[in-house]
C-alpha cells in the first residue's frame, strides 16, 4: 500500500475520531510497510501513550 492509498483508506473510515495505532512488530524502527488497516478496541496505558492493550476505546491499527 502506498501513502495515497493509506490516506484514502483512512479517510473512508466511518469513525474519524478513532485513535491510530501503528503495529511495529518485533523489530521497531526498522521499516514501516503498510499492508492495510484493521479496526480494534484498545485501552491506552495511563502512564505512557506508547503502550496499548485490549480494551473498549475505538482504534484503527495500521498493519
Amino acid at each position: 500500500m502506498n501513502v495515497r492509498e493509506l490516506i484514502e483508506t483512512l479517510k473512508a473510515l466511518p469513525n474519524q475520531d478513532a485513535m491510530v495505532v501503528i503495529g511495529e512488530g518485533q523489530m521497531p524502527e526498522v521499516w514501516l510497510i503498510v499492508s492495510g488497516v484493521v479496526e480494534r478496541r484498545i485501552h491506552v496505558s495511563a502512564t505512557t501513550l506508547d503502550c496499548v492493550g485490549p480494551g473498549n476505546d475505538i482504534a484503527i491499527e495500521i498493519v
